[in-house]
């Protein structure tokens, strides 16, 4: 069995990510063909391929009844972490509004040395793929000095920005500093548009420019966009897939919009059983044109770092996500925390989220989409 679940990972990397799209020859002779996962037969991704086949081997002895995932069957493969809430930026969609406006009046946001002592915990507990995020992370003063405290044999980290502050001297304090990939944010491919939304005149513009030197300089570049209903039906998720070819990136990252933040409670916002097929068929169409990114849906972390699951919700299988005043949740969005780095481990914390009730099987999709779970973190 875990032979098999080995083979299918294999092809899952082949189906989704190196048949027919770019790949790019990393240093050392490796081949990368996402921003979220290590090249090809590189000493992380043998790392992460290592302790893929521990958890199915730990899957298969414990004999788990009911679909139920054993904690010990799991690795947080993939970790997002916001190292700062500072951002220049006033999305209508943004999701961290709360906690800015909270670790703003606690003034509790985490200084370097805790970041990289976070950063290092991670790797010690097998993460092979390092997010720092924000608000804005260009902001955060230390930015540079974290990447480069991460064991690149053994992590890739991953930047995803605005693009404002992508200019030249920061690009090469980024490539200096040892970073894998760059996801810029674009929320529309009209500039005028993505920048009401933004509220920041000028943005696009920067942003694409500082794609074009992050390219130049030898570092991997992506789009992230957020998917609704409107933008699927307005053909916008088209246009996007557009801007990413004319931009030369490898990969468009397609994220769900969760009503919290600025949306909380607008539950409306929400994506249904046939939004979620329609962006399966997005996915479907753009990996057919071979001229085109890859598309990466947040529910394709789990099979991809986690096979035996399929795709699915990753929050608490393969993915967890660091608040910027050391909270720690299951994802970027879940509004509850499960510890804080200052009082728990981060080790005891992933164990207290991958024994909690919610997460004790794999969901096919965003857990968050669902109103009634999303409700149980409130009551």
């Amino acid at each position: 069995m875990v032979r098999k679940n080995v083979a299918e990972y294999r092809q899952a990397l082949e189906n989704y990510y190196i048949k027919d799209k770019q790949v790019i020859e990393m240093e050392g002779g490796y081949k990368a063909f996402s921003l979220l996962s290590p090249p090809v037969s590189s000493p992380a991704a043998r790392r992460r391929l290592r302790y893929i086949i521990d958890n199915l081997n730990q899957q298969a002895s414990t004999g788990a009844q009911d679909g139920i995932i054993p904690t010990k069957s799991r690795t947080a493969h993939f970790v997002t972490v916001a190292v700062s809430y500072a951002c220049q930026c006033d999305c209508k969609h943004c999701s961290a509004s709360l906690y800015q406006q909270q670790t703003l009046r606690n003034n509790d946001g985490l200084t370097l040395a805790e970041l990289k002592k976070a950063a290092k915990d991670l790797v010690a507990m097998g993460t092979t793929s390092i997010v720092f995020t924000g608000g804005e992370p260009f902001l955060f003063d230390g930015l540079y000095e974290l990447i480069e405290s991460v064991d690149k044999k053994k992590a890739v980290v991953t930047v995803f920005t605005n693009g404002e502050y992508l200019n030249a001297e920061a690009v090469q304090q980024l490539k200096r500093s040892g970073a894998f990939g760059v996801f810029v944010s674009f929320d529309f491919a009209d500039p005028l548009s993505h920048e009401n939304n933004r509220r920041r005149p000028g943005i696009f513009k920067k942003a694409a420019q500082g794609i074009k030197l992050c390219q130049e300089a030898g570092i991997l570049t992506g789009i992230s966009t957020f998917v609704t209903k409107e933008k699927i039906s307005s053909g916008e998720m088209d246009s996007i897939m557009e801007l990413g070819k004319k931009l030369n990136v490898m990969e468009v990252f397609i994220f769900d919009v969760i009503p919290m933040g600025k949306l909380e409670d607008q539950h409306d916002c929400l994506l249904e059983k046939d939004d979620f097929d329609r962006v399966k068929e997005l996915r479907a169409k753009y990996n057919q044109k071979k001229d085109y990114p890859r598309i990466i849906h947040q529910t394709m972390l789990t099979s991809i770092a986690f096979p035996c699951t399929g795709e699915g919700c990753p929050a608490g299988v393969a993915h967890m996500h660091l608040r910027a005043n050391g909270d720690v949740s299951p994802c970027d969005f879940t509004p509850y925390s499960f510890g804080n780095i200052r009082n728990k481990p981060l080790k005891d914390i992933w164990q207290t989220i991958t024994t909690s009730e919610k997460y004790a099987k794999p969901s096919p999709q965003c857990r968050l989409a669902d109103k009634t779970f999303l409700s149980s973190f409130k009551s």
